[in-house]
Order: C-alpha cells, then structure tokens, then sequence
C-alpha cells in the first residue's frame, strides 16, 4: 500500500484544485493518475465535513476495477468505505439504501437511466446529493445522447459536481459544451447546445453536418472554461517513459487490390452524389473496405471469406519476434480469430463476449506477467484499465477511425507507473482506407479533410 507522499506534485495540485471548486473538470492524458488525485480530495472533503458521501459514474469497467483498486493502494483513501452497484435492479436498488453506511457509492455509466430514476424518488439532502464524480465525461459530449441529456438535466441535484477525462475534446471544440452543462449546470453557456453551437460555430456544408468556429470563438470558449479546469503543465509530461510510434505498411496483392478497387469506385461515386459527403466517408472508413484492408470481408449471412494473406504475414514475423508481452489490438471478429489461429489456441482478450470475471483475471494475469500476448478492442478497453504493469509492446492490426479510442488505448500502456519505453506498431495497408484513418486520428484532419485528401491521393493514383 502506498503513502500519500508517493503522490506525484501535479496530483496533489489537481486534488488541491478538485477540493476548492464545487465546479470543475480534470483534464489529463489518461494514466496520469486522476482517480486517486479525486481520491484524494474526496477523503479531505470528508475529513472537513464537507460532504457525506460522494457518488462516483464511470464507465462500467473502470467502475468495476479502477476505482476499487485505487483505494486499495494507497494507504490515505484505504478507509473510505465504498461499493460499486451491481447485481439485479432489486439488489442494486437496497445497495443504494445503504449509502449512508459508507463514504463511496461507484456507478457504471451503463445504468445511468436506472440510477436517476432511483435518485429522483430521495429527498434533496440526502447524502447523495453531495458530491458527483463523473469519470471519463467526454462520454457524456453528445448533446442529443440519451445519458447525457439525463445528466445534464438532473446535476443541479448535487452540491459539487466534478468531471474526469483524458480526452475532454476529442474531435473539436464542439465537444465541450455538454461536459461544461452537466458540471455548471448550465451557468457557464447556458442550456441550450444548438443555440450555443450557432453563436459561436458555423456550419461548412449546406446540411450542417460540419461546424467550424468563428474567428476568435475557439479562444474565448477555451478561456472560458478555465476556470473550471486543471490540467498538466509542461513540466508534468515528462515523468512518463518515451513512446515510440511506428506505422508499417503493407501492399495488397493484385487480386485484392482488384476487388478493393471496384468496391471503392461504387463507394465513393455513391458518396461524390450524396448530399452529406462526411456520412459517405464514415461508410468508407467503417464498412466494406476497413475489411478488405484486413484481409477478409463478411458476405450477406457474415460469412467471413478470407482475400489476403498481407496482413496475416505481418502479424506472424511480429509474433515470431516478439521478445516481451505484447498487446494485440483487433478491429472485427475475424481479427481476433486470426490472432487467436496464429498463436495456436484460444487467446485471452478484452472485448465483447467476455465475462466481467473473466476479464478481471484477463487483466490480473496479464499485469502478473503471466500472458505473452493479450488481444484488446478499444472500445472495450479504451478507457481507465491499468495495463502498464505487464508489458510495453502494442500491435494494431488497423488504425481506428476514432481518435478518442486511439489515444486512451495507447494510454492503457502509455500511463504512470510504466517504466520502460512503450513501441506501439500499426499495420496500414497501402492505398487504402487505412490511411483514411489515419489522416483523421493520427495527424489530426478533421472528418471532411480527411475524406478530401483521400479522394485527392486517389484521383492522383488512378
């Protein structure tokens, strides 16, 4: 168990922060050690009698294993009483009964809708209402989402309300308005997202489905919301270990470039006609070709048919190299089926289909060292999971068109408490739309240019 002296100096400041607002967001590169810097300032709130209990929302996983875990490991929080609600409704609903038996009740996002329908039926002084938590907030950006308009419409049921995340805007500046909602209550912008969007953005296409901000907009929204925000300085970045990224292409053979570029053509001349072109990129990037590219593609019954081995031979000499654990991180099924295929049995993984039990072994073996290679999707295990522990090796078989999922499934290794150099390797397949996902998460173009100069790099080609 750890001494609150291990704390790192930005997170005393960043519980020092959380302690003093009764609005505020933490923002930091995921590994960074937020949770017990919110930790932290929970037990000195409780300490001063400020709150009585505070209510944490995270997304399930992290809820399930992270939070717990962090109080376990350092000694200043170990006494904060805590559960995490699971089980049947009925079960879930007398664990919440209980809150004023303990000083933690954690929550996953998951029964967001089941949790405000319960904490609607308490009085307004109940314990409960003291403190809000809410991990990974950017998960709640979306203004039209079931779960964040809830949270947005209720947090003004709390005293203090604070926010986590790793990636607050992951896509733009249109991803703070919600965050900064549910936290100010609507103090800060108001209430309404589409009028908010509509003095400060402009849309760059007759249908609106892109906005880009005014002159001077971004700056004044951003100096704004400082206030309520603590981050990391300079200084702060360079306690973690030197990531290294490499991209390694691959050509697909001429049989499966042929069949790629029929499917292409029809593709993007469906999408050169359409009046939303961003719509017609999102099917590029998520559909037929992303499957191609990888080396099969699903027939009308999801038959899987194999059109490449390009893919295949990379993975294989990665293997074969190996010489420490190593993350392998899949996009589909069949994805996972071929590392599991290639490595000569049944591969433990992160994702869909897997037991909360048999993860939280998954994730204790791998930590323990005992797995030389462990299969992950990113959107099962791109938020919160401590990795770092058993190895500093990742493999993507393809990027991802999500450049949240790109930076918190690295983080997953890249994060404090890793001590070596952390290699991550991404196989692209050249001349396709791998490289589409990578414009728009790797180098940072916005949807629209990232399907622009896709369309240019082929046009140039053909």
């Amino acid at each position: 168990m750890r001494p609150q002296s291990d704390l790192r100096h930005y997170q005393e400041r960043i519980a020092s922060f959380l302690y003093e607002h009764d609005s505020a967001i933490c923002t930091a590169r995921p590994g960074f050690g937020k949770t017990i810097a919110a930790l932290t300032a929970i037990a000195e709130l409780k300490r001063d009698g400020v709150i009585r209990h505070a209510l944490v929302i995270a997304p399930k996983r992290v809820a399930r294993q992270v939070w717990p875990d962090e109080i376990a490991a350092w000694a200043h929080v170990a006494g904060l009483r805590h559960a995490v609600l699971t089980g049947s409704p009925t079960e879930r609903t007398a664990m919440l009964a209980a809150a004023d038996e303990r000083d933690i009740t954690i929550v996953g996002l998951d029964i967001l809708g089941w949790l405000i329908e319960e904490l609607l039926k308490l009085p307004v002084d109940h314990p409960l209402f003291d403190l809000l938590v809410i991990d990974e907030i950017s998960k709640l950006r979306n203004p039209t989402g079931v779960r964040s308009k809830l949270a947005a419409k209720h947090a003004d049921r709390w005293k203090l309300v604070w926010g986590l995340s790793g990636t607050l805007r992951p896509n733009s500046a249109l991803d703070l308005f919600m965050p900064a909602r549910i936290v100010t209550c609507g103090r800060l912008w108001g209430r309404s997202f589409y009028r908010w969007q509509k003095n400060n953005f402009y849309p760059t296409d007759r249908n609106g489905y892109n906005w880009a901000p005014f002159p001077g907009a971004e700056e004044r929204l951003n100096a704004e919301l400082a206030p309520l925000v603590t981050t990391l300085g300079a200084d702060d970045m360079l306690e973690l270990p030197k990531l290294t990224v490499i991209f390694d292409r691959v050509e697909l053979p001429d049989d499966a470039r042929r069949q790629y570029d029929r499917m292409q053509t029809r593709l993007i001349t469906k999408a050169r006609d359409a009046t939303g072109v961003v719509a017609g990129s999102t099917a590029i990037a998520s559909g037929k070709l992303a499957q191609i590219a990888n080396g099969f593609v699903y027939d009308e019954s999801t038959v899987p048919h194999r059109m490449h081995d390009a893919k295949r031979e990379w993975l294989t000499d990665l293997i074969e190299d190996a010489s420490a654990p190593m993350l392998l991180v899949y996009e589909f099924i069949e994805d996972l089926e071929l590392m599991g295929g290639l490595l000569g049995g049944k591969l433990p993984y992160l994702g869909a289909g897997v037991t909360n039990a048999q993860s939280d072994r998954n994730i204790e073996d791998w930590n323990a060292g005992k797995l030389p290679f462990m299969a992950l999707h990113p959107a099962s295990g791109g938020h919160g999971l401590n990795l770092q522990h058993g190895g500093a090796d990742m493999a993507w078989l393809a990027p991802t068109w999500s450049p949240e999922m790109w930076e918190q499934t690295i983080a997953r290794l890249h994060r404090s408490g890793q001590t070596r150099p952390v290699v991550i390797r991404v196989c692209v397949a050249e001349r396709t739309v791998d490289e589409l996902k990578l414009n728009r998460v790797y180098f940072k173009m916005s949807a629209q240019e990232a399907f622009e100069h896709f369309l240019r790099n082929r046009l140039i080609s053909e």
